[in-house]
């Protein structure tokens, strides 16, 4: 049985996504369009691992109220799922997308609390799953009740099989999961300063942060920076990529497509540099969409020859 990518999402939610045509903080704002989509980090990353044929199995929970819409999404995705479900409804997430900026304005809601006998029945299904999985990617928030270690927990296991772990998480799960020495994390700017409180404006910056998680075990570190394009660290290179240029119809899912495009190149047995050269050009290849639709694989084959990647020596380490 060949081995399968397997992504990770305990807060799926709905994305309520409003278009503005320019936000007016306080004021009456004229809405474009509205679209609801199902979705949640990891989701979005089978998404596009689909578009791209890799096979792939969404893991996690599913809540009751929503059961059969979650899983009819998913199915109509045409992705395996591994679900446990729980009672409650999903989440709705608020994203207010100003049109003449470009900028999206997030309201996240933190979810239904889930007792902790779920976290039980999750490990033993993640432990289940190891056997069948080359990547887990553990994205995303989690929902009240569940412990923060959670992804540390997980991704020690999976450590356990030879399993290629990704986190894509931020604050206490992310520094919790870094103690697991995952293969590779995916925090943006913002995210890599909030987390460990580091200024993160300069390349500089970025790759002094991110030798400090490599110290403690993480072969690598990829940074997302926006229209700046992003950096993939690890203890002898620095890799870096500055953002295309293209006319962005929607910026959902792109840290998410970012995850998939790195899981390409993996699969593909391609360099660490191609990591960062496939990464970006996912991302880039969801910018072109609006809502949460995301990254085709045409477009990813077409956007990575005009990603052009810069190396030099890591000293810091």
């Amino acid at each position: 049985m060949s081995k399968k990518i397997v992504t990770v999402t305990l807060n799926p939610c709905v994305d309520l996504t409003v278009t503005i045509e320019e936000f007016l903080y306080g004021g009456t704002n004229k809405v474009i369009k509205t679209q609801k989509d199902i979705s949640g980090k990891g989701i979005n990353t089978s998404i596009v691992l689909d578009h791209f044929d890799l096979e792939n199995v969404v893991a996690g929970f599913s809540f009751t109220k929503d059961s059969s819409q979650f899983k009819g999404f998913l199915n109509r995705k045409n992705i395996e799922t591994r679900l446990i479900q729980i009672p409650g409804e999903l989440r709705t997430n608020v994203k207010i997308f100003d049109h003449s900026r470009k900028v999206m304005s997030e309201f996240n809601d933190k979810g239904e609390n889930v007792d902790r006998k779920y976290q039980k029945a999750l490990l033993d299904l993640m432990k289940a799953l190891m056997t069948h999985t080359d990547i887990l990617i553990l994205s995303g928030s989690i929902p009240p009740g569940i412990s923060q270690k959670i992804y540390k927990e997980i991704a020690e296991t999976a450590g356990l099989y030879g399993v290629k772990v990704i986190v894509d998480a931020t604050g206490e799960l992310l520094v919790q999961a870094i103690k697991a020495k995952p293969f590779l994390i995916k925090p943006n700017e913002d995210e890599l300063r909030l987390t460990f409180n580091l200024p993160t404006k300069t390349e500089e910056e970025i790759i002094k942060a991110a030798n400090m998680i490599i110290k403690e075990g993480v072969k690598y570190v990829c940074v997302s920076r926006g229209s700046k394009g992003a950096v993939l660290i690890s203890k002898d290179t620095v890799y870096s990529a500055k953002g295309l240029s293209v006319e962005i119809r929607g910026i959902q899912g792109a840290g998410d497509s970012m995850v998939a495009g790195i899981c390409y190149a993996i699969h593909h047995g391609l360099s660490e540099s191609e990591y960062l050269r496939y990464a970006v050009a996912a991302a880039t290849g969801s910018l072109l969409h609006e809502g949460t639709e995301l990254c085709e694989k045409a477009e990813l084959l077409d956007l990575v020859n005009d990603v052009e990647i810069t190396e030099k020596r890591n000293g810091g380490i």
